[in-house]
């Protein structure tokens, strides 16, 4: 006859230092990361933009209207966005240099 198949308490207490060194690390990394910040909803667009024109292979031009002001931003397929100076945005990545 076979014994029956159990967890022994060696095994039970490995599994719980394990568990208990995972908790730990993540308690401790945890106030290290970084907040959730607010994006800019003009920095948004222009980035999903990109990433249209990125994806399709086409450019992808968008109307942004900031300060009672229309805007408009291209986006080639090769990542380069071209808008209106005023808008601070650069060339090659699209990312906003001075937001508001």
């Amino acid at each position: 006859m076979r014994a029956p198949r159990a967890v022994t308490l060696v095994e039970l207490l490995v599994v719980l230092v394990l568990i208990g060194i995972v908790a730990g690390v993540t308690g401790l990394t945890m106030h290290t990361a970084k907040p959730v910040t607010a994006t800019d909803p003009i920095t948004s667009a222009i980035s999903a933009a990109r990433d249209s024109a990125i994806r399709s292979g086409r450019s992808v031009t968008i109307d942004l209207y900031s300060a009672n002001a229309q805007r408009a931003v291209t986006a080639s397929p090769d990542g380069r966005v071209a808008t209106d100076s005023a808008l601070d945005v650069d060339p090659l990545t699209g990312a906003r240099d001075a937001v508001p």
